[in-house]
């Protein structure tokens, strides 16, 4: 029996959500529309129990499961040239941070990261967070054009001598210099903690610096620029993969199923292949088509544009916020998050910015004209006041003309 007839309403619910997503376009940058194959491993290996911590397994008929793991720990470390040693269990990149946090660094020990307002991400210090309450944060922030500024990272360092350094962040449209990174954290004294969970795919064609053999530790969700379902991964040098892997468990999980190993083994071993360098050049060229078209049509960037696989507009002056613009841009089937810009004068819930991204666009087959037309509603909608109804039929046929893989 299929679900259509043991559960009439939570297909009714399913199928509503399919045609939402074929009709429309997802530009949340930590979105993406995993390939068919990954689909495939998730959906066909048995859910059964395999907690372990490496070594030593809790249930019977873990054999192959121990292969499956192996097979997603010997890929994950090809993908990343120069690293030590990797645990493939991470369930999400929060629980993944955490491990890298147990792990390498004490309770109460202080962690220099990107504030949240200038692209940081709530596990590097949120204060509703574990990570803001358990450890004491020190934020460094972008400049008033949207960059690093190394000697304030430099400076502050060296000031607050924190035992931890994390590069990396959620909404930064700017790269981050894991070698300047390693300086100031050898100098202070510290770690370095890259997270790399939204650029991991220009990482690993060469798009964007690696963070080894720089970095101490590393983590790195798997379903955004990688194009794997949910789940993280987490780095670390071999004198510690010990503490590591304790740390994941069973310090903040019980255990990852063979299911979830399976696709990340398979998402790895995708994006070793060159048809993953291909898909990340169009979601580098997509995203700078689209900037472009805004930049044209009076928007003001972050940053003045990107360097990633993502964009922010900053809507400061106009007489809408983030919340507004993400509003009426979802009624004409185009999403995108709010997001608050550097020195944001709304909270986060309101925000004074819009986040864009272009890996599900280019999982789905778009080229540049057609986020240059993206663009152009973008416009018609946020600044010539067009309403949604008129521009949600044509963002209709744009989307079924390229239908969502494996869907």
């Amino acid at each position: 029996m299929t679900l259509d007839h043991t559960d009439p309403e939570a297909f009714a619910l399913l199928a509503r959500e399919r045609q939402f997503r074929a009709d429309s376009f997802d530009l949340v940058p930590s979105d993406n529309h995993p390939s068919p194959s990954v689909l495939e491993a998730e959906r066909m290996y048995p859910l059964f129990y395999s907690e372990n911590d490496g070594r030593n397994f809790y249930y019977p008929g873990c054999g192959i499961v121990k292969s499956v793991e192996e097979l997603a720990k010997a890929r994950a470390l090809a993908l990343f040239p120069g690293s030590e040693h990797v645990n493939v269990k991470p369930t999400d990149g929060t629980r993944g941070n955490e491990a890298v946090y147990r792990a390498l660094i004490k309770r109460d020990d202080k962690i220099l990261s990107l504030g949240l307002a200038d692209g940081g991400h709530l596990s590097h210090g949120l204060k509703w967070n574990y990570s803001g309450q358990d450890y004491k944060i020190v934020s460094y922030e972008v400049t008033a054009s949207g960059q690093l500024d190394y000697d304030q990272i430099h400076h502050l360092a060296m000031t607050e001598r924190p035992k931890m350094i994390i590069a990396g962040g959620s909404s930064c449209p700017f790269q981050f210099d894991f070698e300047k990174f390693g300086q100031i954290a050898k100098e202070c004294g510290a770690l370095l903690h890259a997270d790399i969970s939204h650029f991991v795919g220009l990482v690993v064609t060469g798009h964007h610096p690696s963070p080894f053999p720089h970095a101490d530790s590393m983590m790195t969700t798997i379903q955004k620029t990688l194009r794997g379902q949910k789940g993280a991964i987490t780095f670390c040098r071999t004198d510690r993969a010990r503490d590591l892997d304790r740390a994941v468990f069973p310090g903040v999980m019980a255990h990852a199923t063979g299911a979830q190993l399976l696709a990340k083994a398979v998402a790895f071993g995708e994006a070793l292949k060159p048809e993953f360098r291909t898909y990340i050049q169009g979601v580098v060229d997509n995203i700078q088509a689209l900037a472009a078209e805004l930049l044209a049509g009076g928007f003001s960037l972050v940053s003045g544009g990107t360097k990633t696989h993502l964009l922010i507009l900053d809507l400061r002056g106009r007489p809408l916020t983030g919340k507004d613009a993400e509003a009426k841009l979802e009624a004409a089937g185009i999403l995108a998050n709010k997001q608050l810009v550097p020195k944001d004068p709304n909270p986060p819930t309101v925000a004074s910015g819009v986040r864009f991204g272009s890996p599900c666009a280019t999982a789905r087959g778009l080229k540049p004209d057609d986020m240059r037309q993206i663009g152009r509603w973008v416009k018609r909608l946020l600044l010539d006041g067009e309403s949604p109804e008129t521009v949600r039929p044509e963002v209709v046929a744009l989307a079924r003309r390229h239908p969502i893989p494996g869907l």
